[in-house]
């Protein structure tokens, strides 16, 4: 406790002094990519907070969360106090019981812009692209927030040496699992030959060293906690009928109140030698079955690589028009192309349109805004009528098998309507022979209303991705993503702010969506004020 009363007063001066400051940082190639802000001149200084309610892994807590941050030139620095309190006034101790939890305090630091001669940024890092976004396309180090918090980070240099630069990424420096890394070039810029000297060139790679690392294994026996339960003992993981005793060591593994027969259950043998020799008329169960549990001794690595090439056409203040391309290879799997691809800014749109070529066993921004949530997932299968499963994980590398070749269109189009609405819409439509995940579909709209006094904003946005079709008669399924955020003033400087994201896992592979294990809420509700 009184490491967090130091933390506190650590930032006091921050907030005494504060002036209003964001620090919305995005990166071109995101389908709902916004300009980077300039930086400003003088220093500044910001405090956001929120007070009220969320809910983390089932329990709800009371919120007192403090951002503040700091701006000074093209250096940036923010902290992520988060307090969670309990119904007994009791700080939630998992935030603050190892040295990481202290790390993970850190909001940001960051220093100048990706294409500023050198750049970095550690900490919470919510879109990331790189080249067109065949490989990582806005993936989100922060998806699962606040239930986990990563503090990842990119570093990169530019060069005047024929543009030579470049840029290494983790989605969190304590894991090192989700890497990426970039070189680009501008190959031609010594000659004086029309538009080609202003081409780039680059070459990207996307690993994820390990996709069960989404899932924590506390006592290292290879079975995930997630379905592990008993997570901290590595001699045991199964309770079939949920009394506490593990399968081992249960005369009645299916919780009938019957002995069970030892030849299903070596436990009773081993409990009463010859019992079954000894009593041949008793009643034992035969019928007992147990769950079963696959075990992940060993890491399941999955890794991505492209080239890419960008050529500037037009580029005035009334109209930019840029030519781009790309090539990306997974490995022992398939390969993607983007050509040709055009990006533009006119008036109040911003448009991109990219015939694509997919081969088999190919998905594209295989990194992706999900990528988090879907890199593994828990599944089970049914042993028997009376609910005994077969627990496993299921990783997104192994739907690449059932993908067919396909060609096809992306198209992407922003409108800002007098600052006022803001509607994005971004749509794949991809055909072959039995395609097979070749449709997607986001879209987006905020509205900053000033008829409505008081509401400063409201956002909904909606994501079904690498799905065979859009399918809005179960507008919930696995692959779909639903956010949406108001933000209704209470003052000059007070917001009262909700936020709602909703994620699925088709635990039982039913292809339908249903029952609380089956939809990850992440809701946060509270005030939010700035200084």
């Amino acid at each position: 406790m009184k490491k967090l009363w130091f933390l506190l007063l650590a930032i006091m001066p921050l907030i005494l002094f504060a002036q209003a400051y964001t620090d919305d940082e995005n990166v071109p190639g995101d389908p709902f990519y916004e300009e980077e802000p300039e930086y400003p001149e003088t220093t500044q200084w910001g405090m956001d907070g929120v007070v009220g309610a969320v809910t983390v892994g089932n329990v709800t807590y009371s919120q007192v969360r403090m951002q503040p941050q700091i701006k000074l030139g093209k250096f940036g620095f923010g902290l992520d106090i988060d307090l969670l309190i309990d119904a007994n006034g009791n700080i939630r101790k998992e935030d603050w019981d190892a040295w990481q939890d202290y790390v993970n305090k850190i909001f940001y630091i960051s220093y100048a812009r990706r294409k500023d001669p050198f750049y970095f940024k550690v900490g919470s890092i919510p879109d990331y692209v790189l080249g067109n976004g065949l490989i990582f396309d806005h993936y989100s180090n922060m998806l699962r927030y606040p239930n986990e918090k990563n503090v990842g980070g990119y570093i990169g240099i530019n060069t005047k040496l024929s543009g030579f630069g470049v840029e290494g990424y983790t989605h969190n420096i304590h894991k090192n699992q989700i890497l990426a890394l970039r070189a680009h070039l501008n190959p031609l810029e010594f000659t004086d030959m029309p538009l080609l000297k202003n081409l780039k060139f680059g070459v990207n790679l996307g690993i994820d060293r390990n996709q069960y690392g989404k899932y924590e294994d506390e006592d290292g026996d290879n079975i995930p906690d997630v379905y592990d339960k008993f997570p901290n003992d590595r001699s045991i993981w199964l309770d079939t009928d949920d009394d506490g005793i593990a399968d081992n060591y249960d005369l009645d593994i299916n919780g009938n109140n019957v002995i069970d027969h030892p030849t299903l259950n070596p436990w009773v043998e081993h409990e009463f030698p010859g019992i079954a020799d000894n009593y041949p008329s008793y009643p034992f169960d035969t019928t007992a079955i147990s769950d079963t549990a696959s075990a992940y001794p060993d890491p399941d690595k999955v890794t991505v690589y492209s080239a890419d090439l960008q050529l500037p056409l037009i580029d005035t203040d009334a109209l930019n028009i840029t030519a781009y391309t790309e090539l990306a290879k997974i490995d022992g799997y398939g390969t993607g192309m983007i050509f040709p691809g055009f990006s533009g800014k006119f008036l109040i749109f911003d448009a991109k349109l990219e015939f694509r070529n997919f081969g088999k066993e190919f998905l594209p921004g295989y990194f992706d805004r999900l990528y988090e949530e879907q890199r593994s997932q828990m599944k089970y299968l049914d042993r028997d009528s009376n609910g005994r499963h077969n627990w496993s994980l299921v990783t997104k590398e192994s739907t690449l098998p059932t993908i067919d070749a396909s060609l096809g269109w992306f198209g992407y189009m922003r409108a800002n309507i007098y600052e006022l609405v803001f509607l994005k819409l971004a749509y794949q439509d991809m055909y072959g022979k039995d395609n097979f995940l070749g449709k997607s579909l986001w879209g987006s709209i905020t509205v900053n209303p000033t008829s409505i006094p008081k509401l400063k904003e409201a956002t909904l946005y909606y994501s079904q991705t690498n799905v065979n079709f859009i399918n809005f008669r179960y507008p919930r399924n696995e692959n779909a993503h639903v956010l949406g955020r108001l933000v209704y003033e209470l003052s000059e400087n007070t917001n009262l702010v909700g936020r709602y994201n909703e994620f699925y896992n088709d635990l039982n592979a039913d292809g339908k969506i249903k029952g609380k294990d089956e939809i990850l809420e992440v809701l946060t509700f509270g005030v939010e004020f700035t200084f």
